[in-house]
């Protein structure tokens, strides 16, 4: 039997509630801790249970969440296959080949002109770019992005360091 309002079976209510009259009616300190103890488990198996409901949901997340990474992805594959077509390719590499050579050409040392040709190749390649900036958007969310009405820990609120642990 599970309660309407809340979606916790009744029993586990019904004995929460037993309890704290219990612990009302407490004769001793000691009586009243080992009661405390009975409620605290009462509560965990609560939340546990309603934690559980929260998994029925994932489902539908992963469904609305699919479409989502699925509307992202394309145009990101049709903007990396135009950032890296062959002809694209191949005009950086002439024009890195082109860097490297000029700098051997003015008499800079084959081992500098290499690193400083590598830096420039980093430089002009947008692919990288694209997934530096995209990764620093997700660092700056704490590499995690927050999906609206998904709880986050107990009771649907959000986790913070060293809560809930």
């Amino acid at each position: 039997m599970v309660d309407e309002k809340g979606g916790t079976p009744k029993k586990l209510e019904e004995l929460l509630n037993e309890i704290v009259e219990e612990m009302r009616n407490a004769r001793s300190e000691e009586e009243l801790e080992v009661l405390r103890k009975k409620a605290d488990i009462l509560e965990d198996l609560i939340e546990a249970y309603e934690g559980d409901k929260d998994l029925e949901k994932i489902p539908l997340l992963m469904e609305k969440v699919g479409e989502m990474v699925e509307d992202i992805l394309q145009p990101l594959k049709e903007l990396l296959n135009e950032l890296y077509s062959p002809e694209r390719v191949q005009a950086m590499g002439k024009s890195v080949a082109e860097f490297y050579k000029s700098l051997v050409e003015a008499g800079m040392d084959k081992e500098a002109a290499l690193e400083l040709t590598k830096e420039y190749m980093d430089s002009i390649n947008p692919g990288k770019k694209l997934m530096e900036m995209l990764g620093g958007l997700m660092k700056g969310h704490g590499g995690r992005f927050q999906i609206p009405g998904f709880p986050h820990g107990r009771g649907g609120e959000r986790k913070t360091d060293g809560e809930g642990e």
